[in-house]
């Protein structure tokens, strides 16, 4: 007959496994903040060619979300599993995290539209480069720790 701790230990393993694709990452490169904002300026700055000719910003649109697309693939063969917000089952620190990229990106997408209205499209494509530079940057730092401290309680 087995004894309480070893079901209790049993339990705590399999919450391991189950938290190891979202905490067993690597960190993030110190180039990967600037490329999300450098591609997030480039996305607000082909809004440009709306004016200029309708193909043209649609091809633009395509060419870009196929870039981050291959990106993604690219980024996720090369670190393996990847954690998406709203996959799996996050440990609850980890979709903490989630709930506040979700709420940045609603923050930031309102402050480059509010960029736009009041000074014009380089002043939205330069304020997406600012903000989602640094909120990546941010997102990447609390993740971290979020990570460490479900290793913490896991072990």
């Amino acid at each position: 007959m087995e004894s309480t701790e070893d079901w209790a230990e049993q339990i705590r393993a399999l919450e391991r496994s189950e938290a190891a694709p979202y905490i067993d990452q690597p960190t993030s490169s110190a180039w990967l903040a600037p490329a999300f904002g450098a591609w997030s300026a480039v996305y607000v700055a082909a809004f440009a060619l709306w004016n200029v000719s309708t193909a043209l910003f649609i091809l633009s649109m395509l060419g870009l979300s196929a870039l981050i697309g291959f990106f993604l693939g690219w980024y996720m063969r090369r670190f393996g599993a990847l954690p998406m917000p709203g996959r799996g089952n996050p440990p609850p620190e980890i979709r903490r995290e989630y709930r506040l990229y979700a709420a940045g990106v609603l923050v930031v997408a309102a402050l480059v539209v509010l960029a736009w209205w009041a000074a014009g499209l380089a002043v939205a494509s330069a304020t997406a480069f600012v903000l989602v530079t640094a909120g990546y940057m941010l997102y990447a730092h609390r993740y971290e720790r979020a990570a460490s401290a479900v290793r913490e309680r896991l072990q």
